[in-house]
């Protein structure tokens, strides 16, 4: 840790805050910063208070699609920077002399992205590939370890974000199966697929579901714990605090079972051979013994145990010239990615959470979270410690810095848990 001369662990420096080559770091009222696993982009609002008619805006004749630059340090020595653009003005506020505007910015990729159209065709080419020359065109970098099954897929005038969600929805995993049995027509979905790609303050991401819940993608911070405010703590240990928690949503069974998440079947017609197939898909790897239990209970004496039915026609043949016929899931692959997206997407988010940092300019989304939470010693727990239930690791869905005027800061976490990350022995296993 770097040497500090804050005494407040919310406290920050502002080494930058500039819009279109002008300094307005005695302008701004707050600015926050936005990463999320699902975004494409970072995100952010800086809020400005500026004279009426003679102010800062009218002057340098803003048209909000100026350039910004923000420079930051926090009690910890770390520092975060961002460029990017401003997109638009949100609210306007008068009130006497005084005027107050709220603008969003973005990075500059997505400006790159309306105006880039990809007509490229990509036979049998590893997803990642894809994405990574899709991230370029954008003028980003990419990092990833994924491999994935090779896939086909035409680009007519796509715009290269569209491609990436094209891949992130319909590539498979090197687990991912479907059987394809002559002479039956009941066959076996297997495995759970599902990509995601997002945009950090250092790079670009993708990678699996899977993966990203298994923490193979992101840093892991550690020691972060729920404690009282302690003047005499030194400054890297004020820093480890968690200000503020609370759990938005835990479980929705129901919701999971109406989506196909743990049982389905696909009615799959074959375009090319007019054979009908029936796939049935069972997600038991992501139930917990009490979801299967209740899974067994609204199925008993049905005649088959699913919740919900794909219907999906596929043709196989389209992608391929040769006389020989295509091997399965070669060209259209959605005997591999229908049910099994489904499973993966549907079961990545049981439990969602919120936490309240100091600044925090390390963490990124995409990242693990290892907290202790404090437990209230009472009459029926004598002992006190850590509430098991919500302590132990989490993913970091999203990650929000706001830095206000008055020289305090504060780092916004959203977490998630998958459905067999219940507490913290069986996060700690995932």
């Amino acid at each position: 840790m770097a040497e500090t001369t804050f005494s407040n662990p919310t406290q920050y420096e502002t080494t930058e805050v500039m819009i279109d080559d002008q300094d307005v770091r005695g302008l701004f009222l707050s600015i926050s910063i936005y990463e999320n696993i699902y975004s494409p982009l970072i995100t952010g609002e800086i809020v400005i208070s500026d004279t009426d008619g003679a102010g800062f805006i009218e002057e340098n004749n803003l048209e909000f699609i100026e350039p910004i630059s923000l420079k930051f340090k926090n009690a910890n020595g770390d520092t975060l920077e961002f460029e990017g653009v401003l997109n638009k003005l949100k609210n306007e506020y008068v009130q006497g002399t005084r005027k107050t505007y709220c603008l969003e910015f973005s990075s500059e990729t997505m400006r790159k992205n309306e105006a880039t159209f990809v007509t490229n065709s990509y036979k049998e080419t590893n997803p990642e590939e894809i994405v990574k020359e899709m991230v370029e065109k954008m003028g980003g970098e990419l990092k990833t370890d994924v491999r994935a099954k090779q896939m086909n897929y035409l680009a007519s005038r796509k715009r290269p974000r569209d491609i990436i969600e094209y891949v992130c929805t319909h590539a498979l995993t090197q687990e991912t199966e479907a059987t394809l049995n002559e002479g039956s027509t009941k066959e076996e979905a297997k495995g759970t697929t599902g990509f995601l790609c997002w945009q950090t303050l250092d790079e670009f991401k993708f990678a699996s579901v899977k993966d990203i819940l298994d923490g193979k993608v992101g840093t892991e911070h550690k020691d972060f714990k729920t404690q009282l405010a302690n003047r005499s703590l030194p400054m890297e240990d004020k820093m480890k605090s968690i200000v503020q928690y609370q759990f938005n949503q835990i479980g929705d069974f129901q919701t999971k079972l109406r989506s196909g998440a743990f049982k389905s079947k696909n009615v799959s017609m074959d375009l090319d051979t007019g054979i009908y197939k029936e796939y049935e898909y069972d997600n038991i790897t992501n139930m917990t013994e009490k979801q299967k239990e209740a899974m067994d209970k609204i199925t008993e004496g049905a005649a088959e145990n699913y919740t919900r039915v794909f219907f999906k026609p596929i043709s196989n043949q389209k992608f391929t010239n040769d006389c020989p016929i295509a091997l399965p899931l070669t060209g259209d692959q959605s005997r591999g990615y229908l049910q099994q997206n489904s499973g993966g997407q549907n079961t990545f988010n049981d439990q969602v959470g919120v936490f309240t940092f100091y600044p925090q300019f390390k963490f990124r989304a995409g990242d693990i979270l290892d907290c202790k939470i404090s437990q209230v010693k009472n009459e029926k727990n004598a002992q006190g410690g850590y509430d098991k239930k919500h302590s132990g690791k989490y993913v970091m869905k999203s990650v929000a810095h706001t830095f206000m005027a008055d020289g305090k800061a504060y780092t916004k976490v959203v977490t998630i848990r998958s459905t067999t990350q219940q507490n913290e022995e069986s996060a700690a296993k995932s």
